[in-house]
């Protein structure tokens, strides 16, 4: 019997089961079982499997990292034809000025820049939040009083 056939297939197929290997090799599951718990097959498996899984975090990862320098390089690129345009603007053409201010906003609101009045309106809004939720907390906190009457011994059975 060629147990490391049998083990590989286990351990590289999750839909693989020790009954569905006693079955295909002619082995009783309680074989297959014992190899299985001596060899740590489960053990394994799992190896195997958390292996692929971080083979495939480190991919996507690496796609991402493509897919966000490539942004940024386009990004560069349009800053950079924008000050091209902005250089060669007649500066009483007010129309072409507005377009290329609202290119800017665009552009700086694709690369997540943010002005000061932005910020400080976003932290104004956080503390705010943070004073709602101590106040929800103060009042999840309050003390109740249970009063007993007659007899406390018939409430502690």
């Amino acid at each position: 019997m060629d147990w490391n056939a049998i083990r590989q297939e286990y351990i590289t197929d999750e839909t693989s089961t020790y009954r569905k290997l006693a079955q295909k090799y002619g082995v009783g599951i309680a074989t297959i079982s014992k190899h299985a718990r001596d060899e740590d097959w489960a053990g394994q498996r799992e190896q195997i499997k958390n292996k692929a899984i971080k083979k495939s975090i480190e991919k996507i990862s690496e796609q991402q990292a493509k897919r966000a320098l490539n942004f940024v390089n386009m990004t560069d690129t349009l800053a950079e034809k924008l000050m091209a345009a902005l250089e060669k603007v007649d500066p009483k053409d007010t129309q072409s000025l507005r377009r290329i201010a609202a290119s800017l906003h665009d552009l700086a609101e694709m690369q997540g820049l943010k002005s000061d009045l932005d910020r400080q309106e976003q932290e104004a809004r956080i503390a705010n939040l943070r004073k709602q939720a101590d106040k929800e907390d103060d009042s999840a906190t309050k003390e109740v009083n249970v009063t007993f009457i007659g007899d406390i011994e018939e409430y502690s059975k």
